[in-house]
């Protein structure tokens, strides 16, 4: 659908996908607020009668279904590792840090998440994607990384989820937002796969920063 959309009203999805007013957008741009609005009713014309979030929302998540895919890829070749690790009893004993250089060492931002919601394990490269140290996210609450006007949500989606692990033991976010330490939003696609363990649930979250697909998105 967005490969209809002409290079200036490109521009201005991807800059209010990044939470710029339209009067910033305009300013960014270089052109008046009344020529915003023309382009968002063009906008509107391709995608729908939709408002500035719901169209906001659409773009997002058609460019980051292609990565989520990727992502829920990479979970199932790290829960297939775990799974055959955990086969026997005396592998079971040490799966826990077999699990652990697992994440540390994969290529993707990761989050392990209890069943009550708070962090197990934080690779660095979670870490740095949420400005933290690893150490500082160990003991948190997830919702802690997702802005506060959807926590809620975010956690009775989470309950959701956990209530039926074998039934939606892969799951996606297609363009949500996360929250860094330091306050600033920035747009994530993520994959989550439940795992029981002889500790309780846990939820194994793969991340990804959609801010630099956007912005090449932008320049093509």
């Amino acid at each position: 659908m967005t490969e209809s959309l002409s290079d200036r009203e490109r521009q201005l999805v991807v800059l209010a996908s990044k939470g710029l007013t339209d009067t910033a957008i305009a300013h960014k741009l270089g052109i008046s607020l009344a020529t915003v609005g023309t382009y968002w009713g063009r906008v509107r014309v391709k995608f729908g009668p939709l408002n500035r979030t719901e169209l906001v929302a659409v773009f997002l998540r058609e460019h980051s279904a292609a990565i989520v895919e990727a992502l829920k890829a990479e979970n199932l070749i790290l829960q297939k590792q775990l799974d055959e690790k955990a086969r026997s009893e005396e592998m079971l004993r040490t799966s826990v840090d077999f699990f652990r250089n697992l994440v540390d060492s994969a290529s993707q931002a990761i989050v392990v998440v209890g069943e009550d919601g708070v962090i197990q394990m934080a690779n660095e490269l979670a870490a740095g994607l949420f400005r933290y140290e690893p150490s500082e996210m160990v003991g948190m609450p997830i919702e802690q990384t997702v802005p506060e006007r959807y926590r809620t949500a975010h956690q009775e989606n989470r309950q959701s989820y956990n209530s039926n692990p074998v039934k939606r033991r892969m799951g996606e976010h297609l363009a949500t937002y996360a929250l860094r330490k330091d306050g600033t939003e920035f747009p994530i696609a993520t994959s989550l796969n439940a795992s029981e363990t002889p500790q309780g649930l846990i939820v194994t979250c793969m991340v990804q920063d959609l801010t630099d697909t956007l912005n090449a998105f932008a320049k093509n």
